[in-house]
């Protein structure tokens, strides 16, 4: 009976002692990555971005190609910032680590100024939202990209592959005493494969982070443009759509392990100031007529100007 309630008791002592240091491990890790956000209840205190990902609170797959579905191209992006959901909620890490994060109280921000152009989530995928309770991505409509604030970056209109472009950003960056240097960051995934992990596959051209701490400096008022170049590096056609982020911050990426794939490593601190916003960007649909259906137009429209014509010796 001793020998029994001994191994009992250890076994009790073993499940305390793993359940204290996944406190130790989880918890305060949870209150770094929420540094800038208000204490207590979780709120719509962080600025997080809105790509699809399978690694949510909710454990559904979303779809990165075709956005919203039919299933296709499972999303992997590193989308949601927090492991706990609060009380009961459990969302895994993606492969390339949880969403990139920031205050939504701190000052500096991607689009144009006089107001602060970014919102406030709890999560990714979890209400309360700054945005009339509308979560930035939806697991169980498999629905992204609904974040209403992404502004302040202009894509070209193409992305021909291997053929150098621009991407113009602009934003506004709190300025007190001298100019502080601020960094761009942005992925690209060029292979539509869910991510934005993978180097070139081109031999053209950028990898998948295609713009590593590229700096901007303020004016005197807060105000930066920047336009940046970016070679496209696309394995497969240049036409198809596809997911970036672009990430205004205080903080450089480049040497720093973990962070190079759009992400942060687990129990990171979220980036306190700045901006990230994620864009599908789909290419510009052309109209391109047939002959047959020119002629037709033109005949058309001479028909038209006749009796147009008819009418106004009509009317005299």
């Amino acid at each position: 009976m001793g020998a029994k309630h001994g191994r009992r008791a250890r076994a009790w002592a073993v499940l305390f002692a793993a359940s204290c240091l996944l406190v130790i491990l989880i918890l305060p890790g949870i209150a770094q990555a929420q540094d800038g956000s208000i204490e207590g209840e979780p709120g719509p205190n962080t600025d997080v971005g809105d790509a699809p990902t399978s690694y949510n609170h909710f454990g559904l797959d979303m779809t990165a190609y075709p956005a919203g579905g039919p299933p296709g191209v499972k999303a992997s992006f590193p989308v949601v910032a927090f492991p706990v959901g609060f009380p009961w909620e459990l969302a895994p890490s993606s492969p390339d680590g949880y969403g990139l994060c920031h205050s939504a109280f701190s000052p500096s921000y991607l689009g144009p100024p006089p107001l602060p152009s970014k919102s406030g989530e709890r999560d990714a995928d979890l209400a309360p939202d700054a945005d009339d309770e509308v979560t930035n991505i939806d697991p169980n409509t498999d629905t992204a990209d609904r974040d209403g604030h992404d502004d302040g970056v202009t894509f070209p209109s193409t992305l021909p592959h291997c053929t150098p472009v621009n991407v113009s950003v602009e934003g506004w960056i709190e300025v007190v005493g001298a100019a502080p240097e601020y960094y761009i960051e942005a992925w690209f995934d060029w292979n539509r494969d869910g991510d934005w992990n993978d180097g070139g596959a081109c031999g053209c051209g950028s990898d998948e982070w295609a713009i590593q701490d590229f700096p901007v400096v303020p004016d005197a008022a807060g105000r930066f443009t920047a336009s940046i170049p970016i070679i496209p590096c696309h394995p497969g056609s240049d036409t198809d759509p596809l997911w970036a982020r672009v990430t205004l911050s205080n903080e450089t990426f480049v040497g720093v392990p973990g962070w190079k794939a759009g992400g942060r490593p687990l129990l990171s601190a979220c980036l306190f100031d700045g901006e990230t916003e994620d864009y599908y960007l789909e290419p510009p649909v052309e109209f391109v007529p047939e002959a047959g259906s020119l002629l037709l137009l033109g005949s058309g429209l001479a028909g038209l100007a006749g009796y147009a014509a008819l009418r106004w010796r009509s009317r005299e």
